[in-house]
């Protein structure tokens, strides 16, 4: 399990979006990119006095996040992470799962909200956010994963074949369509343009999370995770791909690092 960083902001927006607390021309202030809240400085790489909430998601405002999240009390916000499947095995037919970390709301602190608007104060695992980013990309069903499609005899016959099951139906898909429209412009506009395909739309998110120290007491000085979730064709998507990256070197941002991966990939 890691920390997400900004590949996590989706879900937050989907959830303002599927109990109509935002409209994508909703803007908030957002300071030049330096914020103050709780005693606490947030930052942003992309520099604006205001941004929309698509803008927000397309730059990777975490002050935008932040701003915008108050509007989902604690419990709203963690449910919408707990029913995206984080903080609990995915039922995986493989030996030793991890379940992350997803602190309940009476654990939290002033800074807890905010903190998991960015991607923080939350650990999840690669297959936890590539099952929940197919959410968006099958519109908005979460769904169980299966290591193998079919197993056939040695004349070709099929003998068994795995049927798909949805575990709960996460967003509506009218939510889901948004969503991936948003997603889209994060690559052809965004954060993330280098993962971007001359002959097919890729939609997706980049993330750069700072990295603990070994004890966990605190995070380590230039050290990153870089990651990228693509949905590929952004249109109608039959893929979820998921690049993670740990201390980079150079370049260290997701949208640089990790979404370069991606587009080799697909290509």
């Amino acid at each position: 399990p890691y920390e997400p960083g900004s590949t996590l902001k989706p879900f937050v927006a989907a959830a303002l979006l599927e109990r109509q607390r935002v409209r994508l021309t909703d803007s908030v202030v957002t300071h030049n990119g330096v914020y103050t809240i709780n005693g606490r400085t947030i930052r942003d790489v992309h520099e604006a006095r205001a941004l929309s909430f698509a803008e927000v998601i397309r730059y990777s405002s975490n002050i935008g996040m932040v701003k915008f999240v108050e509007r989902l009390n604690p419990r709203e916000e963690y449910e919408a992470l707990r029913d995206a499947g984080f903080g609990m095995t995915t039922g995986m037919p493989y030996p030793s799962e991890a379940a992350g970390r997803l602190y309940p709301v009476r654990e939290w602190s002033r800074q807890s909200a905010a903190s998991l608007a960015m991607g923080y104060e939350i650990s999840v695992t690669p297959l936890q956010l590539a099952l929940a980013y197919a959410a968006f990309a099958n519109g908005g069903e979460l769904l169980e994963p299966r290591l193998l499609q079919e197993v056939r005899a040695a004349d070709g016959t099929v003998v068994w074949r795995a049927q798909r099951r949805v575990v709960r139906r996460l967003m509506s898909s009218e939510t889901a369509h948004t969503m991936r429209g948003l997603l889209r412009e994060v690559v052809s506009e965004g954060t993330a343009t280098s993962a971007d395909l001359a002959t097919f739309e890729v939609a997706g998110k980049s993330g750069t999370a700072r990295r603990t120290t070994n004890d966990g007491r605190g995070y380590a000085a230039g050290a990153y995770t870089a990651s990228f979730v693509g949905l590929f064709p952004a249109d109608q998507p039959q893929y979820v791909i998921l690049v993670k990256l740990d201390n980079p070197s150079g370049a260290y941002y997701g949208g640089r690092t990790a979404a370069p991966v991606t587009k080799v990939v697909l290509e």
